[in-house]
């Protein structure tokens, strides 16, 4: 079977089982929502971040070196793997021990009961952390699959559970993820066995290949998690932790476009491109860039058109103030794919350096605008992620344009075109709105189906028209993956 096919194979595992997953996960989520009130949903996802961070501040690219090279044996699979465990281990227990001093810090009073044991479901999963990345660089997605969706699928069931039938209060959330982290781990290390771990002599040359692979990735892929996590600090810093939740929420929900489909489809793609023509690999990249666009870009824009009357069907009147930054926040959806394939593109090659520049700059702006932002208040804060990653990834497509000769009409074509099909869908949603009100149909089930349903009827003759090359590689590759060519 060709690289392309697997990729796209890939794709559909990695994306159907992820949405999947994703939408039981949901449902758990909306749900917790009556159990719990958006403060103690926020000190628990502080105290996520907080363990999460130690994790990447012990993490240096190891899992990309292993896609790039550990295919030349067990000695190098060996060297990082011991590293990776040696090195989280050490920042994670390091974190556990420090837990009462991040409480005051971020207006949370519970954060450090929760901590320690957020600390231990990242370390467990972190365990399974090369296992996981032999599975993609084998190109064995279905495995990962299901070994992500037990995972998804264990925490909602087992949260939701102890939530709504014991005390335990946020704890429950906490049970959740260690159990999680304990399914996912077990599927994945069933899969590959231990033979990523099989004893090696030792060598320090290959510890300083590892680091100099690993240190400028490393830095980018913190920079990456800061943006993406420390918002959520730094809005408990400024505006509490009720706002914490609402915000948190706002995000989870505005990412699921990006993360359940494009993360998911550039999870494929680093390990396809390593294996292409440095030809065929700016091909793929453009290629790529236009069926994210495609598949992520309907689900962002349609979300945030739909914002108020899906948060109106969905949640209580405690947690009514996620609309408005559900909103704001949906355009994330919508910038984040723009350098996706970009980056796999990058990585391929190994520039890790310029990926660590870029990710700095995300988060030199994001940091800057929430600073500036923050006397407007939470919405206008919100803003700042939009900002951030919009001016990023207009930076990383800039930079293969002119250091790599990409057409430029050809990468930002691959994107624009989609997302002009969009600017038609969200107007027909908007317009069929206005005419629900004006009939006086008010009820939020009817007025989301109704949006939801034009919506959809509207971005797939805007997208054949609009984007006529596109969409129909992105139907044939469908129908080939589904009949399992």
């Amino acid at each position: 079977m060709s690289v392309g096919r697997q990729a796209a194979r890939g794709a559909i595992w990695s994306v159907g089982s992820s949405v999947g997953a994703r939408v039981v996960g949901l449902i758990g989520t909306l749900y917790m929502t009556r159990l719990l009130m958006p403060e103690v949903i926020g000190e628990v996802a502080a105290a996520a971040v907080i363990a999460q961070s130690a994790n990447w501040l012990s993490h240096w690219g190891f899992n990309q070196y292993m896609i790039v090279h550990g295919i030349k044996g067990d000695e190098p699979t060996y060297h990082v793997a011991v590293i990776n465990l040696v090195l989280g281990i050490a920042g994670l227990a390091l974190i556990a021990f420090s837990s009462a001093w991040f409480a005051p810090v971020f207006n949370a009073p519970h954060l450090a009961s929760y901590l320690p044991g957020m600390a231990l479901a990242v370390l467990i999963r972190r365990t399974g952390g090369i296992a996981d990345k032999i599975l993609a660089r084998e190109m064995r997605f279905r495995e990962l699959a299901i070994a992500n969706g037990l995972g998804e699928l264990t925490f909602t069931v087992s949260a939701v559970t102890l939530a709504a039938t014991t005390n335990l209060g946020g704890q429950a959330i906490v049970v959740g993820n260690l159990l999680q982290s304990l399914v996912a781990t077990a599927v994945i290390l069933h899969a590959t066995g231990f033979g990523w771990l099989r004893r090696t002599p030792w060598r320090w040359d290959r510890v300083r290949e590892i680091v100099q692979f690993g240190v400028p990735l490393g830095f980018a892929q913190i920079f990456n998690f800061a943006t993406r996590y420390w918002d959520n600090l730094a809005f408990g810093a400024y505006f509490g932790p009720k706002v914490v939740g609402f915000y948190n929420m706002a995000y989870n929900l505005a990412d699921i476009p990006a993360v359940q489909v494009g993360e998911q489809m550039t999870g494929v793609l680093l390990p396809a491109m390593t294996s292409l023509r440095d030809e065929e690999r700016k091909a793929a990249m453009v290629r790529s860039t236009a069926l994210m666009a495609l598949a992520v870009l309907p689900l962002a824009t349609g979300l945030g058109a739909v914002a108020p009357t899906l948060i109106d069907l969905i949640l209580n009147d405690e947690w009514q103030g996620v609309a408005p930054l559900l909103a704001v926040l949906s355009v994330l959806s919508v910038v984040r794919p723009m350098a996706w394939g970009v980056s796999a593109y990058l990585a391929s090659h190994s520039r890790t350096r310029a990926m660590m520049l870029l990710e700095l700059l995300k988060l030199v702006l994001l940091f800057g605008c929430i600073i500036a932002f923050s006397s407007l208040g939470p919405v206008w804060t919100a803003a700042s992620v939009g900002i951030a990653f919009g001016v990023q990834a207009l930076a990383t497509m800039a930079l293969v344009i002119v250091t790599d000769k990409i057409s430029a009409a050809a990468l930002f074509g691959a994107f624009v075109r989609p997302l002009a099909a969009c600017g038609v869908m969200v107007g027909a949603v908007l317009g069929a709105r206005a005419g629900l009100v004006e009939l006086g149909l008010t009820a939020p089930a009817l007025r989301f189906t109704i949006e939801v349903v034009v919506g959809a009827l509207v971005y797939l003759p805007a997208a054949l028209l609009l984007a006529p090359a596109t969409t129909r590689d992105f139907i044939h590759l469908v129908r080939r993956a589904l009949r399992g060519e």
